[in-house]
This record gives C-alpha cells, structure tokens and sequence, in this order.
C-alpha cells in the first residue's frame, strides 16, 4: 500500500529539512537512490529472463522427446546427459563449467513437467491447424482404426487442405472408440469433434478408407451418412489396399504360395534348434542372406519379400534339408529341385517383385490422385484391363484428370465442365467454360507450366481473380487422399509410443504425442516459454 497523503508530507518536510536542495549530500544521494533502483529492475530482469530461458529449454526437450517417441521421463535422462557432457568438455575451465552445469541443472524436466509440456505444445500445433483448416475451402479426409496396444481402438483422421500457401497433410483427430466401431458410432464421434472445434463438415469433398464395410456402408457406413450431409462428396477405396487385393492368388499360384511359407514355416517355427543349425549353416556358408523371412498377410510387401529370399537361398535350404531325416524335409527338398515347380516360384516371385515396387511407389506422403493415377498408368501400360481393377477414381472422368495435369488439352465443351460442377456446385459452369477457353490461348501460362510442376503451376502462376473456377476445380483435385497410408504410417509411430512398456499412456497423451510426432507446424518456443508462469522447479 501507498503510504498516506500526510505521512508523504511529512517524510518529504524530513528529507528536505536533513538534506537541502541545493547541498551535493542531496545529490549524492538521489543519485544512490536511483542505482539501487536500477539495481534491483537489473535483478529482476535477469532472473525473468533466466528463467524464461529455462521453461524454453524445457519446451525444447519436451518438444524432441514427443518427436523421438521417447517416455516422458526421459527428460531427467537428458539433462543427466547434459550435465556430464558438459562437465567432460569443459573441465579445464572450472568457472565456465560451473556456470554451465548450473544453468542446466535449472531446467525443469521431471516426468510431471514434460507431460505438462507436451500438452501446451500439442495445443499449440492443434491451434493452428484449426486455424488454418477453418479458412480452408475444401477438406479431404482419410480415415482408418486399429487397436492399440491395449486392444483400444483409435480412429485415426487425417485431413489435407490448402492452407494458402501450400498443401498441409495433418493428423485432426485419433478419437478412441470404446465400444462397437459400427459406421453410426464413428459418424458420430466424426460430426461431434467437428461441432466442438467449429469445423463445417460441408467443406470434406472427399474421404478415403481401407473399404471396411463400417466405413463405406451405402446406408449404415460412415461414407453413406457423410453423403447424406454432403451428396457431392467423392468416397475412394484406398488405392493400396485395392493392390494388395489384387495380389490374391488362386489355383496353381496360391498352391505354390502356400507350399512356399509352410517350407519357411517348417524351417523357422518347428523347432529353435532347428532354426539355429539353418543360420548357423548359412553363416558358414558364406550366404547372401542369415535367415529366412516370415510371410504375414497384413504386411503389404510380405509374399514377394519372402518369395525372393526363398529364391536366392534355393541351394542353401535343398543342402539344409537334405541333413534333416523327417519325411517333411525330403519332401520340400524334393519342390525345391523340382525344376518345374520352382519355375512357377520364380514367375510369383517376379510378379510379386513388380506389385511390390508399385506398392512402394504409392506409398509416402503428398501423393495426389494426379501422381498415383499416372504411376498406375506407367506400370501397366497397355494392360487396360488390369488397370480398372486399381483404378482409384471411378467416379472422375479421365477429362477431369487430364484438365489437371494438361489444361491446354481439354475442350471447352460441356461434357466436362458438367462433371466439374457437380464436384463443386457453387462454381459458374459458364464462367469455367470461359476460363478454360482463356487459358488455351494464353502464351505464358503455356511456358510456365513446361517450367514447373503441377502443383507449383496451380498454387503460384494461376491468377486467383483471373482464374477463380478453374483454379478452384483444381485444388479440389489436389486436396483429394489417393490412399490411407499416412493413416497407416501414424499407427506404427502409435505402437511406438504406446509400447508395452508405456501401455497407461491416456488416450488425451497419445492423441497429443502422435500429433507431435505427425506434424509439420513448428510452435515458437520462445513465445509459449514467455506467456508461460516460468519458474526453476522440477
């Protein structure tokens, strides 16, 4: 509290009456009294910046634990780490090493705080991707559960937009599903977080699942109740899954599959000791390759991986069996120098290879449907028929793709335009028509669009006044998910997390470790450390 009017007098008359205004004793000490007063701000500021800088340290750890996957305890570790470093570094300079290992040691980094600090870091990446998925003016979504490690399933929803400088691939949400996973729950659990986070479902154009009948259910499914909300919504059978499909054998191809893994089976399961003596043997031996691979039908590279180890390791396994005295044996020793029936194991194995690669092709992030389309066009060149069986977009005419990827190529007509205004009914079919006529004759879009590629040539040479309906058909297409795979992906990097180890974790921390560990925003650590109430304990 201030002191009163009449006690401020009074101490005033005392100062004046000891200290008179023209006396250098009063100088002196005015003087005294404003370095104590910087003195102490001085202090203060420091220790404010000091610690300010400790909370930042801390957000920084937390920030590289969460993206590393690592426990939250972990942080003690580090500073431990650092500690000894530094003391190792710097010990011929004692005074230096002192400062340094007191700094570290202020940095708080208890289990408690990383957690703490992970969900302040997580908010912050999850602010502004509303921020920006809210401007958005299309949203694309690839969907896909599976259960975690404590048989939990998580819906994993990723969303693509175009945040107005570039295209964003980003995890919106990992809702747990605690009981049935029918298409109703998940509509549900889908409209109530966008209610609650005051996203409009109109915006989703199109969503990719792996063709669950809880996902692409005409009525009851989740794509069918979404096309309730939004009858112009495109619904894709993720473009992956549909060539693992077609990767199912039969008849002599399945016969030889099945006699090729009960032949790895038989050499790697049947008996530990049995195993080691195979890859002792190969060891001696010199082999390309230490072991066998196990063939598993949820990995999608599996049979041609298996199919080319069992090929190269032909002679090893046929000398392998030939020490065995089970009946087993000789009978696989028997396929394996059948000339006849090894030639259908390498044709698998060549096919496999092929679908493999292709498979490989697909995958990865910021694939759009214009990549995946053309790669599947260049793998089965001339083989039409096998290429609709991969065809992801049946409801996209090849006008459409073509407008995307030459928009000098496409007429003027109709036909198209017709279709392009049913995928976005608020733009001008007339004023599209007019826009693509435009373009055909424009000289310098036309050397622009040789120089660059097609995403760069629709973001940033396309004039958005100029353009605005072309331009929009566009970037619908390019919102679009070919396939689930970073759904896919982000369950590995959830099985990280949640390992056997950390199988408590909450489903909130796992929503916002996986965030961390998928996003591509980068939070200013600096400007969370200052809005923070920093201090120096653990």
């Amino acid at each position: 509290l201030l002191p009163s009017k009449n006690l401020r007098s009074t101490q005033t008359e005392h100062f004046n009456a000891n200290y008179p205004p023209e006396s250098d004793q009063r100088k002196q000490k005015i003087a005294n009294m404003i370095t104590s007063y910087k003195r102490s701000v001085s202090t203060i500021s420091k220790s404010t910046s000091a610690q300010e800088s400790a909370t930042a340290a801390s957000l920084q750890v937390s920030w590289n634990l969460a993206k590393a996957k690592k426990p939250f305890a972990d942080g003690e570790l580090m500073k431990s780490c650092a500690v000894a470093m530094v003391s190792e570094v710097l010990r011929h300079d004692e005074k230096q090493k002192k400062t340094v290992v007191e700094l570290l040691k202020q940095v708080p980094l208890s289990a408690n705080t990383a957690t703490q600090r992970v969900e302040v870091l997580a908010a912050d990446c999850f602010s502004h991707l509303l921020t920006d998925s809210k401007k958005a003016e299309a949203i694309s979504l690839a969907i896909d559960s599976s259960c975690d490690r404590t048989d939990m399933e998580q819906l994993s929803v990723f969303a693509r937009f175009f945040d107005g400088k570039t295209f964003r691939e980003e995890l919106l949400c990992l809702l747990p599903l605690t009981g049935r996973t029918t298409g109703e729950i998940i509509f549900t659990e889908l409209t109530q977080f966008f209610v609650k986070n005051g996203l409009d479902v109109g915006k989703i154009v199109s969503i990719v699942t792996d063709g669950a009948p809880s996902m692409v259910g005409q009525h009851k499914g989740l794509v069918g109740r979404l096309s309730a909300v939004k009858p112009a919504l495109l619904a894709f059978h993720c473009i992956i899954h549909k060539s693992v499909l077609c990767a199912k054998l039969c008849g002599k191809m399945k016969e030889t599959m099945d006699t090729v893994t009960r032949l790895v089976n038989f050499v790697c399961e049947s008996s530990s000791l049995q195993h080691g003596l195979f890859r002792a043997m190969l060891d001696e031996m010199s082999a390309e390759h230490k072991d066998l691979l196990l063939h598993s039908d949820v990995h999608w590279l599996s049979k041609g991986r298996v199919l080319e180890r069992v090929c190269d390791l032909r002679d090893e396994l046929a000398s392998f069996l030939s020490t065995l005295q089970s009946q087993k044996a000789q009978e696989f020793k028997m396929f394996l120098i059948d000339n006849d029936m090894m030639g259908y194991v390498f044709f698998l194995c060549d096919i496999m290879s092929h679908l493999n690669c292709l498979s490989l092709q697909l995958q990865g992030k910021n694939h759009t449907l214009r990549t995946c389309t053309r790669q599947l066009k260049k793998t089965f060149r001339g083989e039409s028929c096998t290429f609709h069986r991969f065809e992801c977009t049946p409801k996209l005419s090849s006008d459409i793709l073509l407008f995307l990827r030459q928009p000098f190529s496409v007429s003027a007509d109709g036909q198209w335009t017709a279709e392009a205004k049913k995928l976005w009914p608020s733009i001008d079919e007339a004023a599209l028509q007019m826009e693509v006529l435009e373009m055909g004759t424009s000289d310098v879009l036309k050397a622009q669009h040789r120089d660059v590629g097609v995403n760069d040539f629709w973001i940033n040479m396309v004039p958005q006044a100029r353009f605005k309906n072309t331009r929009a058909i566009a970037m619908l297409l390019l919102t679009m998910f070919p396939s689930t795979y970073i759904c896919e992906s982000s369950y590995s990097s959830m099985n990280s997390i949640k390992n056997q180890d950390r199988n408590r974790l909450s489903n909130a921390h796992l929503d916002q470790c996986l965030r961390i560990v998928t996003t591509e925003y980068k939070p200013d650590i600096r400007s969370i450390a200052s809005s923070q109430c920093c201090h120096f304990s653990h």
